[in-house]
């Protein structure tokens, strides 16, 4: 049947109605004469079905000859095809000027575009590469981004590295900027608490200790001061020396709690679609928007949103050309309840997770509490979640006046 089918989307087919008293006699006829049809679809007095361009004319004869009345549907297949397409010179050849005119704009830099940039402005570095040979309008063919490269990284000492990149009509110039080297600040400086905390350890390396295990301590707390005291030879702090400030140096353990809020509904609200949905195509070029069929407007008050990106003529043209179908479906929010376990469980969940959030890169917790709030709301249910971590809270604060005695 798919060898029939092709054979007669070649050759033409017709998609048939015959009616008459004798439409059962009629199909008979035909079968008996070996005269192929197919997608046949019957009723009372009536019948439908697909037959090639040859065997029409012997359906004729048999209608005639069983009083049925013969009447053409539909013309498909190649050669109806290219006989519309004859009629539409026009058109036909605005497609082919339209094609060509792409096919030819693909073999130039129609855009640029610049990544990694920081400091520098994408103006410049645009300017910069059109000076070293990569410009708009610039045949790919004759674009050579090892040397561009290279030339922009001789003009420009900012830049550490450049790569340049080519997808379609656009040029991609990647960047990396040179960074210079953070100086470190210099001079006596005291350990503070960067954040609250209940100290559990002590290590000093330089100053005095101004907590020990067991402290509180608050944001800006002095937790190692930057001081050395001279000790006079009998042991002990010298009588009437001045203490000699000093870059504190040392770690403060802590344990720090970081805390997130969450709520959850007993009437929870789930999306269903209706079943109806509106389409509409995209027909971008080398990422730029050419053509758009279909609604501007969405006429659904709640709607699901899906996007589908297919690449067309891929391996004939060398720029990307993609259909963007954008499909909305209607839903209707429906509200059903759920157990108070299900919605403690949702907004532990929530808390937790706003929770994780505010954790250093690194840390681990060591303990995790969950605990119901009150929200005044029966049908509402919140949780609490607290975690424990053990970190070093100390970070340095430089005593400026200190700084300018010291290095008098």
């Amino acid at each position: 049947m798919l060898i029939l089918k092709l054979r007669a989307f070649f050759s033409g087919y017709l998609r048939i109605v015959v009616r008459g008293a004798y439409t059962e006699k009629f199909l008979n006829l035909a079968i008996a004469h070996h005269i192929p049809l197919w997608e046949l679809a019957r009723t009372d007095g009536r019948a439908e079905f697909c037959v090639d361009l040859d065997s029409f004319y012997e359906l004729r004869h048999l209608a005639r000859r069983t009083g049925c009345r013969l009447r053409i549907e539909r013309k498909a297949g190649l050669p109806f095809f290219c006989n519309r397409l004859l009629r539409r010179r026009g058109m036909v050849a605005g497609l082919v000027f339209f094609l060509v005119s792409l096919y030819v704009l693909s073999s130039f830099v129609l855009f640029i575009a610049v990544e990694g940039n920081e400091e520098l402005e994408a103006d410049y570095i645009i300017k910069l590469a059109g000076e070293a040979g990569a410009y708009r309008g610039l045949l790919k063919e004759r674009l050579d981004t090892n040397a561009v490269a290279n030339r922009m990284l001789i003009a420009e000492p900012k830049l550490e590295w450049v790569g340049l990149q080519l997808e379609g009509t656009r040029l991609i110039i990647k960047v990396v900027e040179a960074k210079q080297p953070e100086v470190e600040p210099q001079g006596p400086a005291d350990l503070v608490a960067g954040k609250d905390g209940l100290v559990t350890d002590v290590l000093v390396i330089m100053g005095e200790a101004r907590v020990k295990p067991g402290d509180t301590v608050r944001r800006g707390q002095v937790l190692i001061e930057g001081v050395i005291r001279p000790e006079s030879p009998w042991g002990g702090p010298s009588a009437g020396k001045e203490p000699i400030p000093v870059r504190a140096r040392g770690e403060v353990i802590a344990r720090v709690w970081y805390e997130g809020y969450g709520e959850a509904s007993l009437i929870d609200t789930i999306r269903v679609r209706t079943g109806k949905r509106i389409s509409s195509w995209t027909l971008l070029v080398d990422g730029q928007s050419i053509l758009k069929v279909g609604r501007s407007t969405v006429p659904y008050r709640d709607y699901d949103r899906e996007i589908v990106s297919t690449r067309l003529l891929e391996r004939i043209l060398r720029f990307p050309v993609e259909l963007v179908t954008e499909t909305y479906y209607e839903v209707y929010l429906e509200k059903r309840e759920i157990s108070r376990e299900e919605a403690f469980a949702l907004a532990a969940r929530r808390a937790k997770a706003l929770a994780e959030l505010q954790l250093p890169a690194g840390e681990t917790v060591e303990a995790e509490q969950l605990t119901e709030s009150e929200t005044g709301s029966p049908d509402t249910v919140a949780v609490r979640c607290i975690l424990e971590t053990s970190e070093n809270i100390a970070v340095p604060e430089f005593k400026t006046e200190a700084k300018t005695e010291f290095d008098r």
